[in-house]
């Protein structure tokens, strides 16, 4: 695939003999025609196929998240759940071909400069999740008491995800949410970060460790 440097004719969309024209955030593109494989794939390609679907799998589900937490990392070039992939992908699969399974402890949700919550943890009680943060806010850090704090529980058995309806504050320091009567049985998997009111930055975020449930 090649990148078109408008010329005085500009980009096009559409197929034109043998080559498709497309654009994506005013960057024209052109492609050749798909051509049918006439060989097996490869197993290294193979390899990359299956990391591709594992990771896929566990990301696309939080693609609000990730536009949050990988929105500003070069969009130019990537749609947040594309930097979301290529920052995962070499350090969260695990396992032999074709047995991939993740390593959540490895997982990024976001990735920034933003200072996070300081000291972080979660509990499980009464069927209640909680999650709990640090509330000091720094003018030399640019850490604000507006700061916003996204939460995340991911239920592997289950294959589902949970979280709260809206975001909570910085200044808030907790915030809790009561975890679905289906899947209040085994594990979640949980991760905590933040961003500033506008979105325009945020922090690493923090895995906060495998929850035993009921």
């Amino acid at each position: 695939m090649g990148t078109i440097v408008n010329g005085a004719n500009g980009g096009f969309k559409g197929k034109a003999g043998s080559i498709i024209g497309s654009s994506w955030k005013s960057i024209n593109y052109i492609k050749g025609l798909y051509k049918k494989r006439s060989k097996p794939a490869s197993k290294a390609q193979m390899m990359q196929q299956e990391k591709f679907k594992t990771l896929m799998r566990f990301l696309l589900p939080i693609n609000f998240f990730l536009k949050i937490g990988f929105g500003r990392k070069n969009t130019e070039k990537l749609t947040p759940i594309n930097a979301a992939f290529q920052f995962n992908l070499d350090q969260a699969i695990t396992g032999i071909y074709p047995d991939y399974t993740l390593d959540y402890s490895k997982i990024s949700i976001s990735d920034g400069s933003l200072y996070g919550g300081g000291t972080v943890g979660v509990s499980y009680d009464a069927g209640d999740l909680s999650f709990t943060w640090s509330t000091d806010d720094s003018e030399t850090f640019e850490t604000f008491s507006d700061d916003m704090v996204y939460v995340l529980a991911y239920h592997p058995e289950k294959d589902e995800f949970i979280s709260t309806p809206t975001p909570s504050t910085r200044a808030a320091g907790t915030v809790s949410f009561t975890v679905p009567e289906h899947l209040a049985t085994g594990a979640v998997h949980t991760w905590l970060f933040l961003s500033n009111r506008s979105k325009t930055k945020v922090s690493k975020s923090v895995y906060l460790g495998e929850i035993q449930l009921i």
